[in-house]
């Protein structure tokens, strides 16, 4: 017990190191590349010719959001009006820790535990593919898009035919959910499974604002930036402001959660 303990110690303060560089690298290094590159970014409307000169550069893009292709889920065989998507995956368990009052449990619930839904298991991310006026975006620009929104407008007639089934769940936080049709006609079993979907919160026609670097007619990611794509026609300021480099709160919790992990690494191999 004591070596797993001081094991875990160990992993710990190795975490906790690693966190901490990365946190002094992004404030020394990082960021003040990315508040240079900002300084210098050239503001452009997406709607125009695009300037070669620019090529390179930081620009920081207004026009019209276009998605060109949507992103699909290859697992389930759906395709969602999205840029970029991420499925989370939950089941069907049997558990005894449950927050269900034993005086409202059955005999079996009580025996053999309650059937509750676990804790959500994500998928990594999927993209499809879009343009802002002339700009078409690149893959790693796509790739440092937020996801915002939990997914709620699917199509009925999709579902059905793929064998899903649209099941709201108001007890969730997520609560637009998705089953396999065969589980919505009966009570709810274990292991069955159900999904939910992160989605980028962009639709074609949309007015955005995005930073990112020229690369001819093609957006690329810029490092360092907190927020590539935002809604609204922005001015340069506002745009800076909003999807500039980390605050300092941000910049303060990442170095004081790092110190925490090494406290606590150590406190392990002490003890």
């Amino acid at each position: 017990m004591k070596i797993l303990k001081k094991a875990g110690g160990v992993l710990l303060v190795i975490i906790g190191i690693f966190f901490f560089v990365s946190a002094l690298k992004m404030i020394f290094v990082d960021n003040p590349k990315t508040k240079a590159a900002l300084k210098d970014a050239v503001y452009v409307d997406a709607a125009d010719t695009i300037d070669p000169e620019n090529d390179g550069k930081t620009v920081i893009v207004c026009g019209t959001f276009e998605l060109t292709e949507p992103a699909h889920d290859d697992e389930l065989g759906l395709d969602f009006d999205s840029i970029r998507i991420s499925s989370s995956k939950q089941t069907m368990k049997l558990t005894k820790s449950s927050s269900k009052k034993k005086e409202a449990m059955t005999d079996d619930e009580k025996k053999y535990g309650v059937l509750e839904w676990n804790s959500s298991f994500s998928s990594m991310p999927v993209s499809g593919q879009g343009k802002i006026g002339n700009y078409t975006l690149s893959q790693d620009f796509i790739d440092d898009i937020m996801l915002t929104k939990t997914w709620e407008d699917y199509d009925k007639a999709a579902l059905s035919s793929a064998g899903y089934t649209y099941v709201p769940d108001n007890t969730y936080t997520q609560k637009h959910f998705i089953e396999p049709s065969n589980q919505t006609t009966r009570s709810h079993k274990e292991y069955d499974v159900r999904y939910y979907y992160s989605a980028a919160d962009f639709e074609t026609g949309q007015t955005v604002t995005a930073i990112g670097i020229q690369d001819g007619q093609t957006l690329k990611s810029a490092p360092g930036i907190t927020e590539n794509l935002m809604k609204n026609k922005l001015d340069r300021d506002e745009a800076i402001k909003q999807g500039g480099t980390p605050g300092v709160g941000a910049q303060i919790f990442s170095v004081v959660s790092s110190l925490l992990l090494i406290l606590g690494g150590f406190l392990l191999i002490i003890l």
